[in-house]
């Protein structure tokens, strides 16, 4: 499952919609490809119409949903933008995610989560041109589980300082 949150990114979704990808896709042994394209409609579009993509690999696509939990829960592998909040529901599913910054991007503070969460060991990091040799790397290394949230992180510091 691939997802470009709630806008765009044309060069993820180009990536993931070239030949090298598929066939690198189809070599790990997957069988469909998911692909949350927002408003890279046009890329998705351009490149799957009417292409016989070549491998066994069946290729969906949609532009949003209210939720895409389900996708993500489905998925063997999630193929994520450096958005917090899709980095996050990946993690806490929990899949093996690939995190993909957008390296045109000014001020590029996915970048610097993505590497942050990579440096953890729960991802790895790419950029689109980088995303095939990120399956290698995914290979080589076993991510490290998300800790589960404190609940009750904010009440126990409101209890410290209320002097409860």
């Amino acid at each position: 499952f691939v997802t470009v949150g709630s806008t765009g990114f044309d060069s993820l979704v180009e990536a993931c919609t070239t030949m090298p990808f598929l066939t690198a896709l189809e070599r790990l042994g997957y069988k469909i490809l998911l692909i949350q394209y927002g408003s890279s409609e046009s890329i998705y579009t351009r490149n799957m119409t009417n292409n016989d993509n070549g491998t066994t690999i069946k290729v969906q696509g949609y532009n949003y949903k209210p939720s895409i939990t389900e996708d993500m829960e489905n998925a063997s592998l999630i193929i994520s933008h450096a958005g917090s909040g899709s980095i996050l529901q990946a993690l806490r599913i929990p899949k093996p995610l690939i995190v993909v910054s957008n390296n045109l991007l000014m001020d590029n503070h996915q970048q610097e989560l993505a590497k942050a969460m990579q440096d953890k060991g729960y991802c790895i990091s790419t950029t689109p041109s980088d995303l095939i040799s990120a399956f290698d790397e995914l290979g080589k290394k076993e991510l490290t589980r998300l800790p589960s949230p404190s609940t009750d992180a904010f009440s126990n510091l409101l209890n410290t300082h209320m002097g409860f």
